[in-house]
């Protein structure tokens, strides 16, 4: 499902590094957060001094290279021979020569009319693309030289020779880029270097192979971190080191270790560096040294090994977000790292917590100036915050936040292992958690961009029906948070496209037929994905939600004739899901939308469900939330978000707040440092990583660090703290405080006009205490008792509308801190 999109090149990146710095407020970036004071968090680890990518690193120009011909359309194509060529000279032969090869799983490389060596990758590895060194010395003479390789199984080609030995970064001799030539044709004597190849095509050149965002997604780029030079990062991203938190099942084998606590004090002292004493020479590989590494908690980075010792040296790396994935299946298999004389080698970069490293060969005693992590992270700070009586819920906040902050990496991705790239469904939650937390602008907006595409528009969000839906709400919660318009009016002309081609799936009669034959999906549970009569049902409401999404903001926009349009839709869409998916009436008199959480949550977000309806949805299907039934009903933490904010439209907070203790504080329980992609109380608890299921599999793969999970951490500022803006960039505000079974919560929610905060107590009746930036309207809506007609506001009685049948006062509140009460 994965698709290209329009790239940007590098060096429009340097221009929004401004952005990044301004979003980051100058101010050193927290990993992760902790009890806030006075509205702002604090750190537990703070980073000391973040280093801006771009501030290091001088971006690598060779290019990524393939034939001018639609080769990425099908994998039949990219099995198929292809065949490049490139004349240079040289000045001179340099006395030590290495050709590096990227990109295909396959090549035949000729130096001057001689092979070189035929390489191949190993078809299981899950590291991708291999990286092959080839010593090309003997081949290379002074004056004029060609190389013609021949690769299949790839759809781009990248290559580089270094006059250096294995590992050492030099200035290239020769770089792939515009200048070479290829071709799907093969032809008698192609690889002699007396060949005519004047007919031959210009090769398309995709840029610099860190020239852009797209080239560091669905990692797609895991093996280049064995390429000289490679670093793979957008220049906005921040990075910092940090040493292991403990160091666990040390097993020195036939060898010894010194100074292990060298690393995790982060003391880079050279009499007191870590030393592995490699034992008899050939050992057999039961017996090689090997211990694990264990950081802590979830990290977005790569593992780095700095070398002390005067002789190469040769570890491998194997990453798990737990610690048995690291032993026995880790995701990125096992990468061998080959360490250069006091040089420094860098694992792939993923997401884990724990990393095991094997010292597999080099001089007897293998020493170290440091093996930690490169810790990788989108330098953004914490601004909103949620605190409250309950610690399991303040740390359930904190994870959701944290969860979403490492889903911030080259856009918003999903994961940062698995699948490190942009899918909308995801980003309708941690957008949500970004929009309420970070006031992140930049990322957000590019992630949305990308992910809708260029018009024309030929195909659903991510192939998905339903992420097109989400598209539209996420759009409008960022509108809403930001008051961006210029960005929602950037986006006008897709927004009118993209209604246009969801509303193809309708009939005449505004049944779901799925007319864009797109893959059907709602949620990870039996039924629920791929078609069936559930996941019409459930996407024709998510259709209804965007309809009115994109019509609220068509309107914002003056596009008045066209938002009547497609509010009209979504009524007739109502009208046509009320007279068939309704069920009371029929074989019983309970109604519901259907058995499934998921859906009948949908039918109260789109507003299908009416509000007399409440108490039937919420009596015969939504009151079972959180039941240990053992059944195969299973739901994701991600539509765990829309069953949260279902509970709470209907009125049953109370019940969504013992649901967030129990499912996400679950995972707390169970060792969770973020939250994960799939998990069920009911699931066994012996190894709970390899027990998780999601994704149509089950295991190690499933990532242990998914935005789409974060949902409790918007929920409890919107539904606790009871914020929630109304107009584009908070010009007006609801505040509508609900302590619940709590005794008393405070936190704060960035605008464009300031902090916004709010303090929540008991002790003599509720008071909600808040502080109003200027140029907000807010009105604090105010539980009462029956038949009150006002509240206190500051100590006078202020009078208001009634709303929610009389349960609680509207009234307005001005700029500066208000404090409201009951008389």
């Amino acid at each position: 499902m994965m698709r290209r999109f329009a790239w940007l090149s590098l060096s429009c990146w340097f221009v929004v590094l401004l952005l990044a710095a301004m979003t980051a407020g100058g101010q050193e970036a927290p990993v992760v957060p902790t009890r806030p004071a006075d509205g702002q968090l604090d750190p537990t680890r703070e980073i000391q001094h973040p280093v801006l990518f771009s501030s290091f690193h001088q971006p690598l120009p060779e290019q990524y290279i393939w034939t001018h011909d639609p080769a990425h359309q099908s994998d039949a194509q990219q099995e198929a021979p292809r065949y490049f060529r490139v004349n240079f000279h040289l000045d001179g032969a340099p006395p030590a020569a290495e050709l590096y090869l990227a990109g295909p799983g396959n090549a035949d490389v000729f130096v001057n009319g001689s092979e070189a060596e035929r390489v191949a990758a190993d078809p299981l590895s899950r590291i991708s693309p291999k990286v092959f060194v080839i010593d090309v010395t003997r081949l290379l003479r002074t004056g004029d030289n060609v190389i013609a390789i021949a690769v299949d199984h790839g759809d781009r080609l990248v290559a580089k020779i270094l006059p250096a030995p294995p590992g050492v970064l030099a200035p290239a001799i020769l770089i792939s880029g515009p200048e070479w030539k290829a071709t799907k044709d093969k032809t008698d004597g192609w690889m002699s270097a007396s060949f005519d190849d004047s007919d031959w095509p210009a090769v398309d050149a995709e840029g610099g192979i860190e020239s852009n965002i797209d080239f560091f997604q669905w990692n797609q780029d895991a093996g280049m971190y064995m390429w000289p030079g490679y670093q793979g990062e957008s220049p906005f991203l921040a990075h910092t080191f940090l040493p292991a938190e403990k160091v666990s099942d040390v097993y020195a084998g036939l060898g010894s270790f010194e100074n292990v606590d060298a690393l995790t004090s982060g003391n880079e002292d050279p009499a007191q560096e870590f030393i592995v004493h490699q034992g008899p020479a050939h050992a057999p590989n039961e017996y090689v040294p090997t211990l694990t590494l264990d950081f802590g908690r979830e990290i977005a980075g790569r593992v780095q090994v700095v070398s002390d010792s005067p002789a190469p040296l040769t570890v491998s790396i194997a990453y798990g977000e737990s610690i048995d994935e690291a032993h026995d299946e880790p995701y990125l298999g096992v990468d061998v790292l080959h360490v250069t004389p006091h040089g420094t080698g860098l694992g792939p970069k993923s997401s884990f917590r724990y990393a095991q490293i094997r010292f597999l060969s080099g001089t007897p005693e293998m020493k170290f100036r440091a093996i930690r992590v490169e810790d990788i992270f989108y330098p953004v700070q914490y601004q909103g915050s949620f605190e409250s009586s309950d610690k399991l819920l303040n740390e359930i906040w904190e994870t959701g936040a944290y969860t979403t902050h490492l889903c911030m990496q080259n856009d918003i991705w999903d994961a940062p292992k698995r699948d490190r790239g942009r899918w909308m469904g995801d980003t309708d939650i941690s957008g949500r958690v970004s929009d309420a937390v970070f006031a992140d602008r930049f990322l957000l907006k590019d992630t949305l961009t990308r992910l809708v595409g260029p018009l024309p528009l030929h195909d659903a969000v991510n192939g998905i029906p339903g992420y097109s839906s989400y598209w539209f709400t996420e759009l409008a919660d960022f509108y809403k948070h930001t008051g961006d318009k210029d960005y929602v009016a950037s986006m006008h002309d897709r927004i009118l496209a993209l209604l246009a081609f969801m509303d193809l799936d309708f009939d005449a009669e505004n049944h779901f037929i799925n007319h864009t034959h797109e893959w059907l999906y709602v949620d990870w549970s039996p039924g629920l994905n791929g078609i069936s009569p559930e996941t019409q049902k459930a996407t024709t409401l998510e259709y209804v939600r965007a309809y009115h999404a994109g019509a609220w903001l068509l309107r914002e926009l003056g596009d008045t004739e066209n938002a009547v349009h497609w509010e009209q839709r979504a009524d007739a869409l109502t009208q046509t899901s009320q007279k068939r998916d309704w069920t009371a009436g029929r074989s019983t008199d309970s109604g519901s939308f259907g058995p499934r959480w998921q859906t009948n949550a949908m039918a109260v977000l789109s507003g299908v469900a009416k509000p007399e309806q409440y108490g039937d949805i919420w009596q015969n299907v939504l009151s079972h939330v959180g039941e240990k039934t053992y059944q195969p009903s299973v739901i994701s933490p991600y539509y765990g978000a829309y069953v949260l904010d279902a509970m709470a439209e209907i009125g049953h907070r109370q019940a969504a707040l013992d649901w967030i203790r129990e499912y996400w504080g679950g995972m707390i329980h169970e060792g969770a440092t973020s939250f994960w992609e799939a998990y069920d109380p009911a699931w066994p608890k012996d190894d709970p990583h390899v027990d998780l299921q999601a994704d149509d599999t089950a295991g190690y793969r499933i990532s242990l660090a998914h935005g789409w999970s974060s949902g409790p951490t918007y929920w409890l500022m919107e539904q606790v703290l009871g914020i929630q803006p109304t107009g584009p960039g908070f010009a007006t505000v609801t505040i509508r405080p609900d302590l619940v079974d709590l005794d008393w919560a405070k936190g704060g929610e960035p605008t464009p006009h300031g902090l916004l905060r709010v303090n929540l107590t008991k002790e003599h009746g509720l008071t909600a205490t808040v502080d109003v930036p200027e140029g907000m309207t807010a009105t604090v809506e105010f539980p009462v008792k029956a038949g009150m007609q006002h509240v206190l506001v500051n100590g006078k009685a202020a009078r208001g509308r009634l709303v929610e049948g009389g349960k609680r006062i509207a009234v307005a509140v001005k700029a500066g801190r208000s404090e409201v009460r009951e008389e």
